[in-house]
């Protein structure tokens, strides 16, 4: 039970790092005197829509902009937010983190010794759902988290 206490607390802090590294934020001048930023790097995206095994519609692409979590098993969760190119993972199951760089369909990330998410290919990317494949650790079926919102997470098992 103390164990599935302490995964349900990583998780937690996993999605609290999420909102707070997509918050949105704000500052006190009008929005008429900003100026556009024109040396942002633009936002990390999929590759361009690309046919499906079967031949037919095309796999949508979107922006990896943001925070996505995948709890497809519980005390396991997975938490990925990207900004631009930078992209950071919370492992819920080993308590890791991860950063590095997201460029195009590629997660390139220096994780610790333990970590099983440092090299991933994203495998398709719509404005609710990221499908990873891992290097090693197989496929992870993200959902998008609004700023400043937690995401559903499942119940905890009972003991």
């Amino acid at each position: 039970m103390h164990s599935n206490l302490r995964i349900s607390v990583a998780a937690a802090a996993g999605v609290a790092a999420v909102l707070t590294l997509t918050a949105c934020g704000s500052d006190s001048k009008p929005a008429d005197a900003k100026k556009p930023d024109t040396t942002s790097v633009p936002p990390a995206s999929a590759p361009a829509a690309t046919p499906s095994a079967g031949g037919g519609a095309a796999v949508p692409s979107g922006s990896l902009d943001g925070g996505w979590i995948a709890m497809a098993t519980p005390g396991k969760g997975v938490v990925l937010t990207v900004k631009g190119q930078k992209a950071f993972v919370v492992e819920a199951a080993t308590g890791l983190t991860c950063e590095g760089t997201a460029s195009g369909s590629a997660l390139d990330l220096k994780c610790p010794a333990g970590a099983t998410r440092s090299k991933g290919k994203v495998d398709s990317v719509d404005a609710t759902t990221l499908k990873v494949t891992w290097e090693g650790a197989g496929q992870d079926t993200f959902q998008k988290s609004e700023p400043g919102k937690l995401p559903s997470l499942p119940a905890l098992p009972k003991s």
